[in-house]
């Protein structure tokens, strides 16, 4: 069990600095877009919507590794109260209306991302009309990515919930 839920750990840390390169790159085609437009009087058709679907494509694909790290949304003032092991508790039903919201984003994202494949839907209206379908093939893999790390937080916090103690 323990090994498996490392290989999540491991799996969500590497997504997350995948991922984490996103920003360097929309960094970079921001800095083109700025220097084209206002050195050169010559702006991009493309740039702008680009670092648009890469801010999405970052921003859902993060969620496994923020969620690996602790650092979504928390009450601290209230769950700090508690001991570890009430932590573990509240969390552990906390996780299942998480695993409702994640459920649903997986079913629809699918859905709408295999609409979008068919369809090969693109931007509209837009000059360039970039496609859509690899931005919304990210909300279905993320989706999975949160799901199987919040497993991991779950079966880690019923552990601690009924044992406890932590099961790293």
């Amino acid at each position: 069990m323990r090994r498996i839920l490392g290989g999540i750990d491991m799996v969500s840390e590497w997504s997350g600095k995948l991922v984490s390169v996103l920003i360097f790159f929309m960094t970079g085609v921001l800095f083109l877009e700025v220097m084209l437009r206002y050195v050169f009087n010559a702006p991009t058709i493309w740039a702008h919507e680009l670092t648009l679907h890469l801010f999405g494509a970052y921003s859902v694909l993060a969620g496994a590794y923020v969620l690996l790290h602790h650092q979504h949304i928390n009450i601290d003032i209230i769950y700090d109260r508690f001991s570890p092991r009430g932590r573990a508790i509240i969390d552990s039903f906390t996780y299942l209306l998480f695993f409702l919201f994640i459920v649903v984003m997986l079913r629809y994202g699918i859905m709408t991302a295999w609409r979008a494949v068919e369809l090969r839907q693109t931007v509209s209206p837009s000059p360039w009309g970039s496609p859509l379908w690899p931005l919304k093939l990210t909300v279905p893999i993320a989706a999975l990515l949160m799901l199987a790390q919040g497993l991991a937080h779950f079966i880690r916090g019923l552990y601690m919930s009924f044992k406890g103690k932590e099961l790293k």
